[in-house]
């Protein structure tokens, strides 16, 4: 199932940032504190949907708790800015310097959230139309009961509910329709942003399918961006426009969806990809990542992905790698390529990796073919078809006789 993103605007949305998170870390309290953010830094288009990957424990969780103020002790943002930048073209918003009146205002109306387990964010003794119409009175006091129901029954309608359950409870209703429900509370006050917490988790596949397809439609009628959260790589794959891969609380691979689905730059990225079906493509034996996340409590020395790492060789041991563009040859090959080909270098410059392997300084010979980051499949190579009609050999150097790309 390929979801269609919504629509962009400009290139790649890039000068259209609704969100920006800079160098977010955060710490779980204790004899030894727990760093289970390190250093993270996301930007959010506005319209599109981020998908952030990654193994339970990398921090995913926990990263949307800080964007939105919803840590609780012992957790606590050591570090970091997150910026709202509205449509007005106004200054951004510090959401980090809100005081608490005015966070409470703006939780739900610009910014909300989907929790991960539907029936734990339900109060189970509360009917869905008191549930609905707290989230009314907090935020739209002057709104009257009769405009609080119709409002209920709108959104209960909008999720693909019959309206009639709004007197209903939370127990009577399927997993799928109660998780169905925490989307339209998130939705109930329009807000800009939706942060999706593994909203999928204990469906099964066929209601998995009906969520998606309901949160890809909500999106394109609605124009909300979106945070999406799971250890599922190939389902953000078909869902997102851009994805950021977790690991150790870090992000280790960023970059345009179908790009990491076709040729992942990341051996982590690469061992998702391995350990999860492709439920469209052809059938093939799934294979786990050795070994278990490191102990987050402890200072990490080199590559937090070291000792998993079948690709290991001599820096990754002592050095920390950043997060970095995409190197050459094969970045600037398909750079020259998309930039005939449209003006699309922005998704370029938007794909980067934490891996010494395209340090070319630490590795002169460059990554294997399968960790190239060859969006068009080529192992860094221009496609003849192409190469002749941009002057390009193979190799993505000018043709003879043709002007430098």
């Amino acid at each position: 199932m390929r979801v269609q993103p919504a629509a962009q605007t400009g290139a790649e949305g890039r000068n259209d940032a609704v969100l920006r998170a800079s160098h977010i870390s955060v710490e779980y309290g204790g004899t030894v504190p727990t760093r289970a953010v390190r250093d993270v830094s996301i930007e959010l288009h506005r319209g599109e949907m981020l998908g952030i990957a990654g193994e339970s424990g990398c921090g995913k969780s926990t990263l949307a708790y800080a964007l939105t103020r919803l840590l609780r002790p012992p957790a606590v943002m050591t570090e970091g800015q997150v910026l709202f930048c509205g449509r007005d073209g106004a200054a951004p918003i510090d959401i980090m310097q809100l005081e608490p009146e005015a966070l409470r205002r703006f939780r739900w109306t610009v910014v909300s959230m989907v929790f991960q387990s539907a029936m734990n964010s339900l109060n189970p003794v509360i009917s869905l139309r008191r549930q609905f119409s707290d989230i009314f009175e907090a935020h739209v006091p002057e709104m009257d009961r009769e405009a609080r129901d119709r409002r209920s029954r709108e959104l209960l309608e909008m999720v693909g509910i019959d309206p009639s359950r709004l007197g209903g409870f939370p127990h009577e209703l399927s997993g799928g329709m109660r998780q169905r429900v925490g989307i339209a509370m998130a939705l109930a006050l329009q807000p800009e942003i939706v942060i999706m917490d593994e909203p999928t988790t204990a469906l099964d596949v066929v209601v998995q399918r009906e969520i998606l397809l309901e949160i890809a439609r909500l999106r394109r009628e609605l124009g909300f961006s979106v945070i999406f959260i799971t250890h599922d790589l190939p389902m953000l794959v078909d869902l997102s426009d851009r994805l950021a891969v977790m690991y150790a609380g870090e992000i280790v691979e960023r970059a345009p969806a179908e790009w990491v689905g076709g040729r992942p730059a990341h051996p982590y990225t690469l061992g998702l990809q391995a350990a999860c079906p492709d439920l469209l493509g052809e059938r093939r034996a799934l294979q786990g990542i050795p070994g278990s996340p490191p102990d987050l409590r402890q200072r990490l020395r080199g590559c937090a992905f070291a000792p998993r790492c079948q690709y290991v060789f001599g820096p990754c041991a002592d050095i920390h790698p950043v997060l970095s563009p995409l190197a050459p040859p094969a970045a600037a090959v398909i750079e020259s390529v998309l930039d005939r080909d449209g003006g699309k270098t922005s998704k370029l410059n938007d794909w980067a990796v934490a891996c010494h392997l395209h340090d070319r300084t630490a590795n002169p010979a460059g990554p294997p073919d399968e960790l190239a980051g060859d969006p068009l499949g080529t192992g860094g190579l221009v496609p003849p078809a192409v190469g002749a009609g941009l002057g390009v050999d193979p190799t993505g150097r000018p043709a003879r006789g043709q002007d430098q790309l």
